[in-house]
């Protein structure tokens, strides 16, 4: 039983590190796309948008690899 509930305890916070990065770096990234329409800024900051979304999507799915697995979202 403590093996079953640890490892739901794991598959949580991963869930939970994985929707907070998704927020952290999808969310400012929609900002500047909507940014860059409206002309407010350069159309050049589409390459640090890109830069955003494939490190936030990469770290996000890592983290929901690891909930998949059951492994702690810091450590392995």
């Amino acid at each position: 039983m403590k093996f079953v509930l640890g490892r739901v305890l794991r598959t949580l916070q991963n869930l939970v590190a994985a929707v907070l990065t998704a927020a952290f770096c999808f969310v400012p990234a929609w900002f500047a796309h909507i940014a860059i329409t409206v002309q407010l800024a350069p159309v050049w900051v589409y390459g640090a948008v890109a830069g955003l979304v494939f490190v936030g999507a990469g770290v996000t799915l890592s983290f929901l690899e690891k909930a998949w697995n059951g492994r702690k979202p810091l450590g392995e």
